[in-house]
């Protein structure tokens, strides 16, 4: 097989940052405005301190030994098997957020109903086969698509920034309540969730307890500085009653001509979209693949190719599954928000197997001696971090209750349900044909 160990941090931040900066980006500000007022910037730290304290369990598990099947592997070892079971099975769910993405980027072409769904069919076939071709080229198709997004939320900040006012973010700084504050600071914790994933590209990273980790703080670091530079840019640059609950094309059409507007809303909207869509691919396929070897799945679906080291098999049958919803017509993007509970869930499946491994392995506190901070922090200092990044996860998992509508909420409990009773089922048929190790 080829070596397929070949991305290094700069492939895996752009994953990770792609996998956060999705299409919620150009509204994100405007509903924070309106939420907490101007002074989002500040809930925007907040949410970056709450994303940087969710993140040390994956951190810790990351950098402790090496998981090529990401958090699969790392739940299913850690914990008992079962729950390694659960991780593979939810993991599985998010081919259905691909065809999501893909169906809201082919929307902006803003064409009639049959064409759009054949040009995100197009898209998903398209993605899918980059990444047939190896992580290599689905790494560069990303860093690209990165830098292109970058070039764009770049160009935003750079032409509202000059326009911002003190006076506006003086202005309506907090509303309402101390709880409305704490309530946008748990928003962009949310916002800000979600570069954990990149430990999911351990099977193909370059050295994985060293960049791995490297590329969650990187992404994360990157995520932070740019979402509080657009919610000062935002709430700064004009009055608060033009941009609460409004898109970032309001205020960035005050200053430029409508075309340039134009093509910001569609040339971001679309990039922020297809990183996430790439980013999630990788997310599903290396874990699942890891699980096919351990017996959950057909083991023959996850072979991976001699040539790219891609598990080929396994990314065309997700290929099939992704199209199903947009050639049938069916909604792909209720059964993704469906798994959106989930996937926190799966996060604090990692806090309770990082806060294991530091309670029964101390010893194994020298792998941590890499990571800036952690490598000096006592082990009851790392299991009290391992704590407080459980809560935050659980305070999420509230929020989310709270904010959904009763049927995404029901969703994720039906996949959780039928993840656990599949997992349970398998995993005894598993111990019958003696497959209780990882491998």
């Amino acid at each position: 097989m080829a070596s397929s160990r070949s991305l290094h941090t700069v492939h895996l931040a752009a994953f990770g940052a792609g996998n956060v900066v999705g299409l919620g980006v150009m509204s994100m500000a405007g509903i924070g405005v309106g939420i907490t007022g101007t002074g989002l910037w500040l809930a925007a730290l907040v949410g970056g301190l709450g994303g940087a304290f969710a993140l040390v369990p994956q951190l810790l598990a990351s950098s402790s030994g090496d998981y090529p099947g990401g958090q699969y592997q790392q739940v299913g070892t850690l914990l008992p098997p079962v729950f390694g079971g659960i991780v593979a099975y939810i993991l599985c769910f998010l081919v259905f957020d691909i065809s999501a993405y893909a169906l809201s980027a082919a929307q902006l072409l803003g064409l009639p109903t049959l064409p759009t769904r054949l040009t995100a069919a197009l898209v998903v076939a398209l993605f899918l086969g980059v990444h047939m071709l190896g992580a290599r080229i689905a790494a560069i198709a990303q860093l690209v698509m990165a830098v292109l997004l970058a070039a764009a939320l770049g160009t935003y900040v750079a032409v509202t920034m000059p326009h911002v006012r003190l006076a506006n973010l003086a202005h309506y700084t907090f509303l309402g309540s101390p709880l409305a504050f704490l309530f946008a600071c748990v928003y962009m914790t949310f916002m800000m969730n979600g570069v954990a994933g990149v430990a999911n590209y351990a099977a193909v990273a370059d050295r994985p307890r060293v960049t791995v980790p490297r590329a969650m703080r990187v992404s994360l670091l990157l995520v932070v500085v740019t979402y509080a530079l657009i919610c000062v840019a935002d709430a700064g640059a004009l009055p608060i009653a033009q941009v609460a609950n409004r898109d970032l094309a309001v205020s960035l059409s005050a200053f430029v001509p409508a075309p340039v507007t134009v093509a910001f809303v569609v040339g971001g909207s679309a990039f922020a979209l297809l990183t996430t869509l790439n980013a999630a691919v990788g997310c599903m396929a290396y874990p699942v693949a890891s699980a096919c070897a351990d017996g959950w799945l057909p083991r023959e679906l996850g072979e991976r190719s001699a040539r790219t080291g891609a598990p080929v098999r396994l990314l065309s049958v997700g290929m099939i599954a992704a199209e199903c919803p947009l050639i049938a017509g069916n909604s792909a993007k209720t059964v993704s928000s469906s798994v959106t509970i989930l996937m926190i869930v799966v996060q604090a499946m990692v806090a309770v197997a990082a806060l294991r491994l530091i309670l029964r392995d101390g010893s194994s506190l020298c792998a941590f001696r890499s990571l800036p901070l952690l490598g000096r922090v006592p082990q009851s200092g790392l299991a009290a971090l391992c704590i407080v990044a459980l809560l935050v996860d659980l305070l999420l998992i509230a929020w989310l209750l709270y904010t959904m509508n009763r049927l995404l909420i029901i969703g994720n409990v039906v996949i959780f349900a039928i993840t656990v009773v599949a997992a349970v089922i398998v995993n005894k048929y598993r111990l019958i044909r003696g497959h209780n190790n990882y491998v």
